[in-house]
């Protein structure tokens, strides 16, 4: 099921990836919503969530370059976390946020070996809202 939902948002991903203004709505959303939840979220999904919210940030600002496929999954894993393909809402207490979580460590482990790349390249504990 979660692989379904997070195929929406790829679907999603792929038909606003040329458009820089969309993706920084995608950006600004996910970074409003951590900041707004981050005492619901468990420290693995904001962690999970920082790091892709850091790499969408360098792909935009053209400071770090990734494979468009790479750059797709994390739009889809902040579009994700952002909008309603939740399976679980994300009201629920104690379970909204699980599908979440799921969605975006599938998301880590299928782009590992970049994000440990860019990791090693970058630090990125400033994550700033775009303009």
């Amino acid at each position: 099921m979660k692989i379904k939902s997070l195929g929406k948002a790829l679907l999603i991903a792929k038909q606003i990836f040329n458009n820089r203004d969309k993706i920084k709505d995608v950006y600004n959303d996910s970074t409003n919503k951590a900041s707004e939840n981050k005492d619901k979220m468990g420290s693995g999904l904001w962690s999970d969530v920082k790091t892709l919210q850091s790499m969408l940030k360098a792909i935009l600002n053209k400071t770090y370059k990734v494979p468009k496929k790479t750059a797709l999954y994390v739009i889809a894993g902040l579009l994700y976390f952002v909008n309603p393909f939740d399976l679980v809402p994300d009201f629920v207490l104690g379970l909204g946020y699980l599908d979440d979580a799921a969605v975006l460590a599938f998301v880590i482990k299928k782009l590992k070996k970049e994000i440990d790349k860019f990791k090693e390249l970058n630090s990125f504990q400033d994550v700033e809202v775009l303009s």
